[in-house]
């Protein structure tokens, strides 16, 4: 049977990177048969980036006026009409045979809710894509479902698909049947880390997410350090309010410091990044966001016990 295809693209005030985005769907090499871009109340010129595409992709624009991504991606679910949803940001680039690899993923894994692709930082020799790349590689492992060696994993043409414990939509599909079935939606109390409370729910009905590294795009990460640092403090806040609804469901297996550290330097070896005489920044970097990440923990943590009282 052929599958509808449906894109899901959430923007807001990022008119030039989705530009960037929606032209990776133009080359690819199975055309979806919809793009829904849902305008997150954009200020900029997003609307008319969005429009001029509709004579080369199959294009339909919705406006949510709720600033928030899960009102956002809500919407775009509503609205699709696919039974294959595809989802990426819009500061992400997809590989030309992404929507066919997705396609053919689901294909060999009937009986898969999820499937997660691999993203890959941008841009490559970037401080700050070296970091967040090494941050999702490792979240990747953590949350795989089987113990992978570490010298397996980090192998540059990594391979594995596995049975996952989370997901994340920046480079995900699912089958619509589920979510219509299950009523499974985005939790709109989340600001961040809809995606992994998404996760959570299709578990605990016994869901499947496989990883399929095949499936790949690349993500223009932060070009600041207050921005990074930003974004950082943020995953602390959502992983306060995953930790707050779910408790210790499906948390993964977490590498001590010591082991995070040997990970690293194996990490930057094996990829090649020409970076050692930039690893004491690299190191300062990681310890950054760990530092910012627990202080968005607390920060929402503090929140969530005013809200209890």
């Amino acid at each position: 049977m052929t599958e509808k295809i449906s894109v899901i693209i959430v923007t807001r005030n990022r008119a030039k990177m989705l530009g960037n985005c929606l032209n990776s769907l133009l080359v690819q090499t199975r055309m979806p048969d919809e793009i829904v871009v849902v305008d997150n109340a954009s200020s900029d010129n997003t609307k008319k980036v969005i429009l001029s595409f509709k004579k080369k992709l199959p294009i339909k624009y919705f406006l949510e006026k709720q600033i928030g991504i899960p009102y956002a991606r809500n919407k775009g679910l509503r609205h699709t009409t696919g039974s294959l949803i595809l989802m990426l940001d819009d500061d992400c680039s997809a590989d030309k045979f992404w929507v066919e690899r997705m396609e053919n993923a689901h294909k060999k894994y009937p009986k898969a809710w999820v499937i997660q692709g691999r993203t890959f930082s941008l841009p490559k020799k970037g401080l700050y894509s070296v970091a967040s790349e090494f941050s999702r590689l490792l979240y990747v492992r953590n949350y795989a479902k089987k113990n992978i060696p570490m010298k397996s994993f980090f192998n540059k043409y990594f391979i594995d698909e596995i049975n996952l414990m989370m997901c994340q939509t920046i480079n995900f599909s699912i089958k619509a049947s589920y979510l219509k079935k299950y009523k499974l939606f985005f939790d709109l109390d989340f600001y961040r880390g809809e995606d992994t409370d998404l996760g959570k729910q299709i578990l605990q009905k016994s869901g499947i997410i496989m990883f399929y590294p095949s499936a790949m795009i690349g993500h223009y990460e932060r070009s600041t350090l207050k921005k990074f640092l930003e974004q950082q403090w943020y995953i602390g806040r959502a992983n306060a309010k995953i930790a707050n609804k779910w408790g210790n469901f499906s948390v993964g297996i977490h590498l001590q410091w010591s082991e995070k550290f040997l990970a690293f330097l194996f990490f930057c070896k094996v990829f090649n990044f020409r970076t050692w005489h930039k690893t004491p920044i690299l190191i300062m970097l990681i310890i950054l966001d760990k530092i910012c990440r627990l202080i968005g923990y607390f920060f929402e943590k503090k929140i969530i016990s005013f809200r209890n009282i």
